[in-house]
């Protein structure tokens, strides 16, 4: 847990942070209709305000002129910004340096306009409202709300501005970033951007692919932006606040202190205490938000999500009475053949035979994997054996399941979070008397259904889908 910018110029304090972010979003060209209202408000009537970010925004206007198509425009861009923020009087630039790298500057040539103060007041125009006056919201995400079973209950677009309240249930909000956010009622929240929620009261995971980085939950007393890629938020009315990293590393602000915290840490915090506080890592109370912000929709019978901790961990549960569902790596590029035995809807045995198929690549996609596992945290006798039927019903679609030794050992090198060693693996098709070991896709491709007849050894099959 490291404390974050501690040696920033005096100076770089006289800017609030608010500010600054809001700045920042507006060189992205993604400030939207709140932030531009948050904005104006900070610097109508403020000349003094104006004027200092107008000194520190005067980094150079040739920038302006510079010719964009230029392939070293970025680098030479980054460099002199770097330079400057090194001399002391432009203590704001070392932190547009930071963040400019940070987002790659590549993918944002336009730095020139925020660094000129002519490019706020056009900024700052409201949208033109529609024909009947009124203002339209951007679409920033869809919000499904599911049943106990997992059964979705339907789904309603989520705009900029959007205030949520729900009493029971869970949700699932998918953004247009990519990020996906799990909610347990009962909660509160504003959706303010694609990139930003204010959780007024609950709990929620998110999951948060690159583009989506620099996600924001913002609570009573505290405030998380994502480094990446797994977090838990949960808070109450008062302001009583805590933040788990399960994967990545976030940034916990309150006030002036910035924490960054890497996986397996949390902080909590609260209006009456001045700092955050750092607290043991327990995320069992994110359960339900963590395997749904995972892609686990629903299980049943001896199926079931493993515990939410740290991806080295997880992958080494183990259970006596459950098949554990297993997440596994997340935004693999699909670039190499991978052998599975299933590759569409139908079962082994049956519809297909212990003859492994390749699946060719397609390196615009990227997929996802979760293990199907029962591994016994004892020792059992070699002739006894328990059957486990139960159901996983996911958030994607199956592109395919491996489920012999050869093949699960194949793709753990694209999918494994940690290196797996056992003399069994996969599934038994030949049992003696016992019946085989049975997978099933259903035809819409997102059910995987299992009986395993498990003993001593260790009965597992990788399911690969695609991410969203």
């Amino acid at each position: 847990m490291k404390r974050m910018d501690e040696d920033l110029p005096d100076k770089l304090m006289d800017l609030p942070d608010e500010l600054i972010e809001l700045l920042e979003l507006l060189q992205e060209g993604a400030l939207d209709e709140a932030g531009r209202k948050r904005l104006h408000s900070m610097l109508e009537g403020r000349p003094d305000l104006l004027r200092m970010v107008a000194d520190h925004f005067a980094v150079s206007r040739a920038l302006a002129h510079c010719e964009v198509c230029d392939t070293d425009f970025a680098e030479r861009t980054a460099a002199h910004v770097a330079k400057l923020a090194n001399e002391g009087e432009f203590a704001f630039v070392g932190q547009v340096k930071r963040r400019v790298i940070k987002r790659r500057v590549v993918k944002s040539l336009a730095i020139a306009a925020v660094l000129m103060l002519a490019a706020v007041p056009m900024a700052l125009k409201p949208p033109v409202p529609t024909g009947s006056g009124s203002v339209a919201r951007v679409q920033v995400a869809t919000m499904t709300k599911l049943g106990k079973d997992g059964v979705a209950l339907g789904s309603t677009a989520v705009h900029e501005g959007s205030r949520i309240e729900e009493k029971s249930g869970l949700m699932r909000l998918e953004f247009t970033n990519g990020a996906v956010v799990a909610v347990e009622a009962p909660v509160a929240f504003e959706v303010v951007s694609a990139m930003e929620i204010v959780l007024e009261s609950g709990r929620l995971n998110a999951w948060c692919p690159e583009d989506a980085h620099g996600f924001q939950v913002r609570t009573a007393s505290a405030s998380l932006k994502d480094l990446g890629t797994s977090f838990g938020v949960s808070t109450t009315a008062d302001g009583r606040s805590e933040f788990v990293v399960l994967d990545g590393a976030v940034e916990v602000k309150k006030g002036s202190e910035k924490l960054l915290l890497e996986k397996g840490e949390a902080v909590t915090s609260s209006k009456k205490e001045e700092a955050l506080k750092p607290v043991d890592f327990e995320p069992l109370e994110f359960k339900k938000t963590w395997a749904l912000a995972s892609g686990i929709i629903a299980t049943k019978g001896a199926v079931v999500p493993a515990d939410p901790d740290v991806p080295e961990k997880v992958a080494v549960m183990e259970s006596d009475d459950h098949v554990l569902v297993i997440p596994e790596k997340r935004g693999v590029i699909f670039n190499r053949p991978i052998a599975v035995e299933v590759t569409g809807p139908g079962d082994l045995p049956g519809t297909f035979d212990r003859t492994p198929e390749t699946i060719l690549p397609v390196p615009e996609k990227r997929l996802r994997s979760v293990i199907l596992r029962f591994d016994p945290k004892g020792t059992w006798p070699p002739d006894h054996f328990l059957p486990f039927e139960g159901e996983v019903t996911f958030d994607s679609p199956v592109v395919g399941i491996s489920c012999l030794r050869d093949t699960l050992e194949k793709s753990d090198e694209l999918f494994a979070t940690v290196s797996w060693s056992s003399r069994f693996r996969g599934i038994e098709l030949d049992q003696g008397r016992n019946p085989p070991d049975y997978v099933q896709l259903s035809k819409d491709r997102r059910t995987v259904k299992i009986v395993f007849f498990a003993g001593a050894s260790t009965d597992e099959v990788r399911v690969i889908m695609e991410d969203n």
